[in-house]
């Protein structure tokens, strides 16, 4: 699980991903906001992904960065329909009522409006800031490198600038 944040603006970093990824993208974020909710007391979420590292920096202590998070979800999904991707009218409307759960959340416990900060998680290493960002550009040419699919996301892998 990964939050692939390649610049501080989420609409940058949705257009900066493969279909592939980006289709996921939406989903794992969606995942790490239920386990949030879920960690408040606020929706009942089953134990899966709750000390996951990704999760952790999220949750924040208590603090999530719910706010920073649907904001990054939102990004990308609208990227991801704009390209022309799907979603079931289902998950279209438990997005919105993820949104709802956000909204009226933040209206009980005062969530954090800061922007979810930068930090990139593999292993053991864990990197926070502004190189956070590179790191993802990196780790994204790299995966796109070994793909077996072309990235579809308009890169060329032969010119990384």
């Amino acid at each position: 699980m990964q939050i692939f944040r390649v610049s501080p603006d989420p609409k940058v970093s949705a257009e900066f991903l493969d279909n592939r990824r980006l289709s996921k993208q939406v989903l794992e974020l969606y995942q790490i906001i239920r386990v949030c909710l879920g960690e408040l007391d606020v929706i009942k979420t089953g134990p899966g992904y709750r000390h996951h590292p990704v999760v952790e920096a999220v949750y924040n202590n208590g603090k999530p960065y719910l706010w920073g998070a649907w904001i990054l979800l939102a990004a990308m999904n609208e990227e991801h329909m704009r390209r022309g991707g799907k979603r079931s009218e289902v998950f279209k409307k438990e997005l919105e009522g993820l949104y709802d759960v956000v909204k009226k959340t933040d209206q009980t416990l005062s969530l954090s409006h800061e922007d979810l900060p930068p930090f990139y998680i593999e292993g053991e290493k864990r990197i926070y800031g502004g190189e956070a960002y590179q790191m993802y550009v990196k780790l994204l040419f790299d995966k796109w490198q070994h793909d077996k699919i072309p990235p579809r996301c308009d890169i060329n892998l032969n010119n990384k600038a």
